[in-house]
């Protein structure tokens, strides 16, 4: 990618990343109804994403593993923040089901934004808070309404993963750790979270069966380390507010996989929703002036 800009790579990772995530509730969904808990599919989850973060870690360690306290804070920072959040969404999804509890998490970057300039001092953008404000109506739009049920347990479970991820990406900006390390470290730390959780609720288990074991190589893979690793590329070149609004072309990933894999049917709603989603992300991307890293 040498010809694309320091800009242009992040953004290209930021929505691959998005693309990645995107059979997430596809793949979880799946398990769960298999008979795992929420706890239990998180943790095979994140022991499958932790193995291949270790594979490709290997080869690299003598020049990866340098600072054993930026390490600690990733390890952390996964049980803490990355590890609740997935916790929260699924369970989330359970009560409001996976449309709702999708909308709700999205509005994480606003609330990245908010971290930031409480926090660190960051300037304010309006152009990222007209963005935001365009992606969150798209998105409403995507919801299928005739599914749609409201219940405050889930709105809050949504509130929290938005909260939780939000914390996990500025953290990831701040801390200088190698991306397949981070990507490890984050996945122990969540797998820990989740195998205390499922020791806990008495639902930890070995699946079983080969479609079962697809859709946890799957989810693990597809939907939890490549999209992890990158993020975390993508926030070596572009701030955490840019990476995560354009993160949120995840739900129009959601409803073209769903056409293209599910044969599902697509409303005049949808595609409208669809559209202004796309709208508020190109805003975004072509955003004339970046807070770009070099």
């Amino acid at each position: 990618m040498k010809f694309l800009s320091n800009y242009q790579k992040g953004a290209l990772y930021a929505i691959t990343s998005g693309l990645c995530y995107s059979l997430l509730g596809y793949f979880g969904v799946t398990i769960m109804q298999a008979g795992s808990s929420v706890f239990n599919m998180l943790f095979w989850r994140f022991l499958i994403s932790a193995l291949f973060a270790l594979i490709i870690l290997i080869p690299k360690y003598k020049t990866i593993l340098l600072s054993p306290k930026a390490i600690l804070k990733v390890l952390i920072g996964g049980m803490a923040f990355y590890g609740t959040s997935s916790i929260a969404f699924f369970m989330a999804s359970v009560y409001i089901g996976t449309g709702l509890a999708m909308v709700i998490f999205f509005i994480y970057p606003a609330i990245v934004m908010i971290v930031n300039i409480v926090f660190y001092k960051a300037p304010f953008s309006k152009i990222y808070c007209v963005a935001f404000l365009i992606i969150i109506i798209g998105l409403t739009l995507l919801v299928d309404m005739q599914d749609f049920a409201l219940d405050i347990i889930g709105v809050g479970l949504g509130i929290a993963t938005a909260i939780f991820y939000a914390i996990y990406m500025v953290m990831s900006e701040k801390v200088e750790v190698h991306p397949i390390l981070s990507t490890l470290m984050v996945s122990i730390g969540c797998m820990i979270t989740c195998f205390i959780s499922s020791l806990v609720d008495s639902s930890f288990s070995v699946p079983s069966g080969l479609n079962n074991w697809f859709n946890i190589i799957g989810i693990g893979l597809i939907c939890t380390a490549v999209p992890i690793l990158l993020l975390l590329q993508a926030l070596k070149y572009i701030d955490a507010e840019k990476a995560s609004t354009l993160s949120v072309l995840e739900p129009v990933f959601v409803l073209i996989l769903g056409i293209i894999l599910l044969d599902e049917k697509v409303t005049s709603t949808q595609i409208l929703g669809t559209i202004i989603v796309l709208s508020g992300a190109l805003m975004v991307l072509f955003h004339n002036v970046p807070k770009t890293k070099y």
